[in-house]
């Protein structure tokens, strides 16, 4: 729910890619604790679902990575990955997308996991098995430069959003007593120095 089982996966997988260490306290992590049955409504209207992602994207010589609920469109491959299952999307510069998809949860499944490790121990008894993981920890890009669409829901007037974010597009659910927006493309420092003008009841990025 809070995003730290996703979190300790994405440093394991950005530091078997970069291959330097990558501490998941240097990570951002949100749950999902704090969506609420409103958020969906807006999401639905939007043609979008909520997820919950662990992200990893090579900046420079460096990887940005966050964990937190996501706005994603219908045609985005993780849209229906639903219930007890999970997915890794990858995107390569020579692959282009992929995914691996399968049962992340439940009493058989994790029984598999737990087996197949069992044997890839057992295969490799009196072994090394050589990874090319240097032990200096990596420095992640500064997360308040990474750039999003962000979903803001607020109790604020049309006039006092449009002249704090300048051009957005709002959202018309039906809910009562607020307003929801979409703003264009901004760093995190700009949103959060942008959002701290409003009254902002909730806010979720967009992919």
């Amino acid at each position: 729910m809070e995003g730290y089982d996703a979190c300790r996966k994405i440093a394991i997988l950005t530091s078997l890619i970069s291959g330097s260490q990558v501490d998941y306290n240097d990570i951002p992590t949100e749950g999902i604790s704090h969506i609420t049955a409103t958020d969906i409504k807006y999401a639905k209207k939007m043609g979008r679902a909520i997820k919950l992602l662990a992200r990893s994207k090579k900046v420079g010589e460096t990887y940005s990575a966050r964990v937190a609920p996501y706005l994603l469109p219908q045609e985005h491959p993780l849209y229906s990955v639903n219930d007890v299952f999970n997915a890794i999307f990858v995107h390569g510069n020579m692959l282009g997308d992929g995914m691996f998809y399968g049962s992340g949860a439940g009493k058989l499944p994790t029984a598999s996991a737990v087996v197949g490790d069992l044997v890839a121990m057992a295969r490799h008894i009196d072994k090394n098995i050589h990874l090319t993981w240097k032990e200096e920890k990596l420095e992640l890009a500064n997360p308040s430069q990474q750039s999003f669409k962000f979903f803001v829901r607020t109790t604020d007037s049309k006039d006092k959003v449009e002249n704090v974010f300048h051009k957005v597009d709002f959202v018309d659910a039906g809910v009562d007593g607020e307003i929801g927006f979409v703003t264009c493309e901004m760093t995190q420092k700009k949103f959060d120095d942008a959002s701290a003008e409003i009254n902002t009841l909730q806010m979720i990025r967009f992919v």
